[in-house]
């Protein structure tokens, strides 16, 4: 197929959430939730529950399961309706090994008004961000679950935006490590229109990863990595009644820098462009189809399929540098409790340079309650 048809493809291709994939309110860590308690002394429920098998069979991808647990238990206090304050415990198990493989304390500070919110100390990270998948792989919420700093979000009218800071390595003096962090904003700006079965907006989504620092010891160079998207999007709500709830489309444009220069990765810079197709049908059914083509792009957070390098452990220098995917995804999402959301998915793609199919396979179960141990103040 020509370049000209993989363009026209994604300028007709979309997505029908907010986001270019399936929709992965589900997993999400509920800050909604939170925000609406009434005043009060809680301990909190954050379980995820995952099991993701990914079948790979290409010479510059090899298959891998992710199978496992991880949960946060904490005493939420809530003062007012605009403030929350959490304290707890984050443990993760990987199904196959002894004991826990991460325990580590969870904070955070949460102050919440008109349509504008504060955090500091554990993020609502990973998938709560809704970037794309290229960009911020959803497979972190399984890996990378954890993520420490500050964020501000906005949701207003005609604008959404997400700008944080993880800090992911504290340097300190002599060290002979580097400092790193990943700077990140998803900002949405919405376009009106008359019709609210209708809704269009432009997604830009920008991540800077940095490795650097003054106090260390390390000959390791400064590495900076930058990654940036636009696009377009259209959400169509279909009414009531309907076997099809909603469709709807959108494309992106991706740009990736190593703007130092000098960090191991094959490419210094790369692009790409990344489509979605997706219905979604009563009683909870999703489908999309989706297409992309990326060369030489690279974003150290972007899911493996998408990446200009190889992942395969016995071929780690094969080159990869252009990649061509056409994905089905097909996906069973319901609540089947008050707190406790079900997340079926299986995804088989076509590798266009490989000429080859490989597919694969999740199901996530995530509960998330609440439970009230004392009404109003602590000072009551």
């Amino acid at each position: 197929m020509s370049t000209r048809f993989y363009a026209l493809l994604l300028l007709l291709s979309g997505s029908l959430t907010a986001h270019a994939q399936i929709s992965n309110k589900p997993e999400q860590l509920d800050m909604r939730a939170l925000r609406k308690l009434d005043d009060g002394l809680y301990f909190s429920v954050y379980s995820n529950n995952f099991f993701r098998n990914n079948e790979y069979f290409l010479p510059s991808l090899s298959g891998y399961t992710l199978f496992g647990t991880q949960n946060t238990f904490a005493l939420t206090y809530k003062p007012n309706k605009h403030v929350s304050l959490q304290g707890g415990v984050y443990l993760k198990k990987d199904f196959g090994t002894d004991g826990l493989v991460k325990v580590a304390p969870w904070y955070q500070l949460d102050l919440h008004r008109n349509g504008y919110s504060l955090t500091f100390g554990n993020l609502a990270g990973n998938i709560s961000h809704g970037m794309i998948d290229p960009m911020y792989g959803y497979e972190r919420l399984m890996t990378n679950y954890l993520e420490h700093g500050i964020q501000l979000k906005a949701d207003k009218k005609h604008i959404y935006t997400d700008l944080w800071v993880d800090w992911q390595k504290q340097q300190y003096y002599g060290v002979n490590y580097n400092e790193r962090f990943t700077v990140g904003n998803h900002t949405r700006i919405k376009l009106s229109s008359g019709d609210k079965a209708h809704r269009f907006s432009i997604p830009v989504q920008l991540l800077a990863s940095h490795n650097g620092g003054q106090w260390d010891t390390t000959s390791a160079p400064t590495v900076t990595l930058f990654n940036a998207t636009v696009g377009l999007d259209w959400v169509h709500k279909l009414k009531s009644g309907n076997i099809v709830k909603g469709i709807g489309a959108n494309a992106y444009y991706l740009y990736y820098k190593d703007l130092a220069g000098n960090s191991d990765m094959p490419y210094r810079n790369g692009s790409g462009i990344y489509a979605n197709a997706n219905v979604r049908f009563k009683d909870g059914f999703y489908t999309t189809l989706s297409y992309w083509q990326g060369k030489q792009f690279i974003s150290p957070t972007g899911g493996v399929l998408f990446q200009s390098q190889s992942f395969n452990p016995n071929k780690q220098e094969l080159p990869a540098r252009e990649r061509k995917l056409i994905t089905l995804g097909l996906a069973y999402q319901r609540k089947v409790m008050k707190e406790i959301d079900l997340d079926v998915r299986l995804e088989p793609f076509y590798d266009l340079n490989y000429q080859k199919l490989n597919y694969n396979y999740s199901l996530f179960l995530t509960y998330q309650p609440h439970f009230l141990l004392k009404k109003g103040k602590l000072s009551n």
